[in-house]
């Protein structure tokens, strides 16, 4: 059922009168060419079978649960669908672990930034799951050659019967929405569509395809030979298949190239996937986090490493300004990898710790109009950590309020110091015995009542 309603609350998709629990099953999308204004959005489901509560029914057990995916753009639903389905058993042993269910929902969304949001519900035990991404839905080209997204898949079947999973040319294509493979799917098939082709129904036009498994730097692992194909038109689906059984746990890219014969035109296509052996279940955990990185736009990823250029090197933050999109994931990645103080464990010490930083100087330091790290405050507590003591002063008739931070462990013993100089809340750094920072010896002119940003510069 989709839902007619164009504008709707944010509260409306969300389940309120249940508990919420952590995402426990996968979504994942790829966005295609539509109408002249929308993009075609096809997002793929794949949700643990013992997710759900199984009652006796007739001869057997079942399962009933509730889906509901919506697009939001702020606070507000743009579109939503929502369907319920039926899950039987003959016994509650035919029931394990690996097993998952796939879906598909396909929606028609004018171009723009938007929120997915994916809620799954047992209608039986009320218990509910929810997954969030962020979709940047951007203008195809009317002339360029361009490859749509690629979809992964780990099972492609002939068909002769219409259904969701159907394809163009009579195929199901199982979506792997959460991109891992290893001993159990070794195939991974690639589906993606090419526009703008050059045609010309008089000639016998070819364009020849490429699939490649890459390492995060683009040097290939693993690849088919060129294909060359006769151009059904000006676009064309693609869609092939690399056996990875060989490979060793990482992450990789699955890349698909097209080049026109005619005009020399060439377009890639990238999708981030993990291959994990032995059914490590901890290791399954980071291998989710790292993937959910390539659904990142290069907005959202400049947005990560903002806070992060407070410990970068002067060289990491060159790299990173000149990098495209996948190669400021890399850099993201690597920068982590570079700082973990143990290989030999699961968890990044010093990512860990960042993240922590960050999220206490959201939580302490946002102003309605500046985000925490952007503070001074925010910005020492980053680099430096929670400080060995701090020294609080009170507005007084005598002094504008201000606040000095000491850290024992840095540099034999330095300090900080913070002032209100506007009087709204908004300490700034105006002295630091730390090298590299801030030093005004004469700093206690600004906690003067009569000091302003304006005699600052002797106005």
């Amino acid at each position: 059922m989709k839902t007619s309603h164009y504008l709707i609350t944010l509260a409306f998709v969300t389940l309120l009168v249940v508990p919420l629990f952590s995402a426990d099953f996968d979504m994942d999308f790829a966005v295609f060419r539509g109408s002249e204004n929308d993009d075609i959005v096809e997002i793929y489901l794949m949700i643990p079978r013992n997710l759900f509560e199984f009652a006796a029914f007739e001869n057997g057990y079942q399962s009933n649960a509730f889906i509901r995916v919506a697009f939001t753009e702020g606070d507000t639903v743009r579109d939503m669908q929502e369907w319920s389905f039926v899950d039987k058993v003959n016994k509650l042993t035919d029931i394990t672990d690996a097993q998952k269910i796939p879906d598909i929902v396909t929606f028609s969304v004018p171009v723009g930034q938007y929120k997915i949001i994916a809620i799954v519900m047992d209608l039986t035990s009320r218990k509910t799951y929810r997954v969030e991404k962020d979709v940047d839905l951007i203008k195809y080209s009317d002339s360029d050659l361009q490859l749509s997204d690629i979809q992964l898949s780990s099972r492609v079947s002939r068909t002769d019967t219409q259904n969701k999973f159907s394809k163009y040319f009579g195929y199901d294509i199982i979506p792997n929405a959460s991109n891992i493979y290893g001993e159990q799917n070794p195939v991974i098939y690639g589906f993606c569509e090419a526009y703008n082709l050059s045609h010309d129904d008089s000639k016998d036009g070819k364009y020849k395809v490429k699939y490649t498994i890459t390492d995060l730097n683009d040097n290939e692992i693993s690849a088919l030979d060129w294909i060359y194909k006769k151009k059904p038109g000006k676009s064309a689906v693609e869609i092939n298949s690399i056996n990875i059984s060989d490979m060793n746990s990482g992450l990789y890219n699955f890349k698909i190239t097209v080049v026109d014969e005619e005009t020399g035109q060439q377009a890639d296509a990238r999708k981030r996937f993990y291959i994990l052996k032995n059914d490590q279940e901890e290791l399954y955990k980071e291998a989710v986090k790292e993937v959910n990185l390539s659904d990142l736009t290069e907005k959202q990823l400049n947005e990560m490493f903002a806070p992060m250029k407070y410990i970068a090197g002067d060289k990491e933050i060159r790299r990173f300004k000149k990098s495209d999109v996948e190669g400021k994931r890399a850099i993201i990645t690597q920068f982590w990898n570079h700082r973990d103080p143990d290989p030999t464990t699961l968890v990044n010490e010093a990512q860990v710790d960042f993240n922590q930083r960050l999220q206490y100087v959201e939580q302490q330091f946002a102003t309605p109009r500046q985000s925490g790290y952007k503070t001074d405050m925010g910005r020492i507590f980053l680099i430096y950590g929670p400080p060995s003591e701090i020294e609080r002063f009170p507005s007084s008739i005598e002094a504008k309020p201000y606040q000095i931070w000491r850290y024992f462990e840095i540099e034999g013993g330095v300090e900080f110091v913070f002032v209100d100089k506007t009087g709204f809340g908004m300490m700034e750094l105006v002295h630091s015995t730390a090298r590299n920072e801030l030093q005004d010896y004469q700093w206690q002119r600004w906690i003067s009542p009569t000091s302003s940003s304006a005699n600052q510069y002797g106005y």
